[in-house]
Parts: C-alpha cells; structure tokens; sequence
C-alpha cells in the first residue's frame, strides 16, 4: 500500500497563533496550492482519499475528490492537535498569561497535555489506530491519498519509521506539500517527504 500524506493548503492565521483544532478554512492562496499539487498528480487513481473534518483540510480533499470523481472519507481521528484553552491565541500571550502550564508543557509536550486538549502521545495512539484499520483495509497495490495536518503527519512518520516522540518535531511539513511512504508486509519505506509536487510512481 502507497499512502500520499497531504498537509493541507495555507490558512489566513498568523504563524505565531495557535491553531490545533480551531476550524479555519484555507486562504485562498492555500486552495491554489492545492490546486497545484493536485494537477501535478499523474498515473492511476488513489483507492480511497481520506480527510480531517476540520475545514481547511475538507476544503483541500475537495480538491482531490473533484480531480478523481470520489468522495472523499472523513475521520476524526486525523484531527490536529488539540490544545485545549490556548487554541486561537498568540503564543506569546499563552506564556505570559499561563506560564505556570507552558513552561511545564514547552518541555514535556511529547507526554503532557495541554491544558483541556491532549498530549503529541494522544495524538500518536489516535493517528495509529487509523493507521491500522487503513493497512487492514488495504491491499499491496492500493493507492491512497490523505489530506491532514502537520502533527498528524509527523505522528504518522513516528509511527512508520519507528521515531521517537520527541523527534518529530524535527520532521518539516509545508502547507500543500506531500509526503509518500510505502507498507510492504508491515514494514515502511519512506518514497519521498515535503515536496511541492507528487513525483511518479
């Protein structure tokens, strides 16, 4: 099974907000990007194109469900993290206003959760279970498409390449870029990751 990891399109909210789980639709540069990526998509059709139900990553599988006449599959479970009260305020406001929870979680973040939202490990094991119904879905020569979030994706890489919580902070992941890894017989390859376009098969 080839899985193409879609992080979805560029959103109008400032690099310096946190956004997990607020439901922000794509900015329109971020629709065009995806536009783009998916007319760069050549050869036979994915099986299945799965979602986040979050808005900006619905939007984005649009764009592929239109390319390949299919609709597209929702899951809860490809949801970006959640962080709970901090959502949708500055970073810098977080650690002045609620540094007593910050500072803790700026160090632990791979085990702690945020106040009311959840840990990158809850992140993990909800990321790996849809991991696991996909490969017991799927056959060898199956294609399909998922369009996400940055966290989803890097969980999805720890899980695939056996990487330590912590070291998937180190793991780029642009808006509209895509990233391909392979299941052979339970084991993982890595095709290729963060680039602007899919490359052939």
């Amino acid at each position: 099974m080839k899985l193409m990891l879609v992080r979805r399109g560029a959103v109008d909210v400032p690099d310096n907000v946190v956004l997990g789980q607020t439901d922000t639709p794509l900015a329109v540069a971020g629709f065009t990007a995806m536009q783009r990526l998916a007319a760069s998509w050549e050869g036979r059709a994915p099986r299945f194109v799965f979602s986040s139900d979050l808005k900006r990553a619905r939007q984005g599988a649009q764009v592929f469900a239109a390319r390949f006449a299919v609709e597209p599959l929702v899951d809860t479970r490809l949801r970006e993290l959640d962080y709970g009260r901090w959502e949708g305020r500055p970073w810098a406001e977080v650690l002045a206003e609620d540094s007593n929870a910050w500072r803790p979680w700026s160090h632990h973040w791979a085990i702690q959760a945020a106040p009311d939202g959840e840990s990158f490990a809850d992140l993990l094991r909800r990321s790996g279970a849809w991991l696991a119904a996909l490969l017991d879905s799927t056959h060898a020569d199956d294609l399909v498409l998922t369009v996400a979030h940055q966290g989803v994706i890097r969980a999805l890489l720890c899980h695939a390449l056996g990487l330590a919580p912590e070291r998937s902070a180190s793991l780029r992941i642009q808006p509209a870029h895509v990233t391909c890894i392979k299941c052979r017989q339970e084991h993982f390859e890595v095709c290729y990751s963060n680039v602007s376009r899919f490359q052939p098969e």
